[in-house]
């Protein structure tokens, strides 16, 4: 599944419908997770954040099987009924009682037309106050058309997107051949949110050394990104850089030196990073954030919703065994803390639950290889879109594909900024290429290694 930016992504032009749903009662009350109280403890009226599913099928859009398709699919979707009330309350909605309306929109004659009015119908439909917080979409032509989920923060994080193309245009080939049938229900978001439960992490509890580490270096602030980037001059509005940090055979070649070494393909592109902002002037030792998947069993796999918390990442910049050992337990301990809830690290650590004035460095990664749909993805033109969003500090996307990694880096805006992720992502991109075509010469040698 490729991926890109909203003010990047070059949808094709054609005949442009929508649905709108209504909600048919006054919905019972739902209780989120931290990432969603944080959404609404910033304001009903913050800039929407969105992701879309984006697929492509053969011949114009089945105005009925589509539309029965996303019955089927927020019926079984709890993160999918949720709506904020204007007075910040959260209620979940019954999906047999939805009404469901198909609209025309219009025809466009070019990519940049066509992508200016989906933008604009996603953006105004995805504002977080409301139901839905989602737009649903096609794009039709005689020979190929295109379908569109796009959905607020609200109701899905990351690995949601390629769940939910791979669900769609199941159900969409589904509703034209066999309209009863549909899979197995899968893991409920507020089943496995629940109910608030006692603090179950002690502020001694060794699970927290890692966020006593990073904010000790950092004083007590969330860390940012290390090179120059004019946050004072930054407008916040977007800007967007999408790169490819390695083809297939290279990457295949850094997760070889990976498996030979035991430590994850993760962990070597990290240590990559660590090197090329050190080269630039940045420090020895790169601090970050990291987004941990929270999905447990095969149930939650095709889970739709926020199943994300945030752990913390320190590397030290090095080319030795021991510096890449480094780097791997810097990836696994973060992994450990997604069995603790981010609220009650914050809780434990003595703090609160008060949103963050400002953005913070942020690295993710996700191998879209072993999420469902994979195998279908390039037949399917499948596609993850974000909104163009805004910044006042650097977020890496890594996002590995059957075509090599890839990086979509969002950024303040400003020539500065700009010209810094480029030098960036030259010098990762050597980086990366010295270890998967000369992984192991003297310098980069894995002495000791398991």
């Amino acid at each position: 599944m490729k991926e890109t930016s909203a003010d990047l992504w070059q949808p094709q032009p054609g005949h442009i419908m929508r649905w709108t749903v209504t909600p048919g009662d006054e919905g019972e009350p739902a209780r989120l997770g931290l990432h969603q109280r944080r959404l609404l403890a910033r304001g009903l009226g913050a800039p929407t954040e969105w992701h879309a599913a984006v697929f492509d099928v053969d011949g114009a859009v089945d105005v009925e099987a589509l539309e029965q398709s996303l019955k089927v699919l927020v019926a079984r979707h709890s993160s999918l009924q949720l709506e904020v009330l204007e007075a910040g309350a959260v209620v979940r909605h019954r999906a047999e009682a939805m009404t469901w309306t198909h609209l025309d929109c219009s025809r466009t004659t070019s990519n940049e037309e066509t992508r200016q009015a989906v933008v604009d119908l996603v953006n105004a439909g995805c504002a977080l106050s409301g139901y839905p917080s989602f737009v649903p979409l096609g794009i039709s032509r005689p020979d190929r058309s295109t379908i569109v989920l796009a959905m607020h923060q609200l109701h899905c994080d990351d690995w949601s997107v390629p769940v939910i193309a791979d669900e769609l245009a199941g159900l969409y080939a589904q509703c034209q051949a066999e309209p009863d049938s549909a899979p197995p229900m899968p893991t409920s978001f507020l089943a496995a949110v629940g109910e608030p439960a006692a603090h179950s992490v002690e502020p001694d509890d060794p699970r927290l050394d890692t966020w006593r580490r990073l904010l000790q270096a950092t004083d007590g602030e969330l860390p940012t990104f290390p090179l120059s980037v004019g946050r004072s001059e930054a407008v916040r509005r977007p800007a967007t850089v999408v790169r490819r940090l390695a083809d297939a055979e290279e990457i295949d070649a850094l997760t070889e030196l990976a498996d030979r070494h035991g430590v994850s393909t993760y962990a070597v592109t990290l240590l990559a990073l660590a090197n090329a902002v050190s080269q630039l002037g940045g420090p020895e030792r790169l601090d970050a954030l990291t987004p941990v998947d929270t999905r447990r069993g095969g149930a939650a796999r095709p889970a739709v919703g926020w199943f994300t918390t945030t752990a913390p990442l320190s590397i030290h910049a090095g080319r030795s065994g021991a510096d890449l050992k480094a780097a791997d337990r810097a990836v696994r301990d973060g992994m450990q803390l997604a069995d603790v809830p981010l609220d009650e690290v914050i809780g434990a650590l003595g703090g609160s639950e008060a949103p963050e004035s400002r953005d913070a460095f942020l690295v993710s990664w996700l191998d879209y290889r072993h999420l469902p749909g994979a195998a279908d993805a390039a037949a399917r033109a499948a596609c993850h879109v974000s909104s163009a969003g805004r910044a006042d500090d650097v977020q890496l996307r890594l996002s590995r594909t059957a075509d090599g990694l890839f990086v979509r880096a969002r950024h303040p805006e400003g020539d500065l900024a700009r010209s810094t992720l480029f030098a960036l992502v030259d010098a990762w991109v050597s980086e990366l290429r010295a270890l998967s075509a000369d992984g192991l010469r003297p310098n980069l040698t894995l002495s000791g290694s398991a």
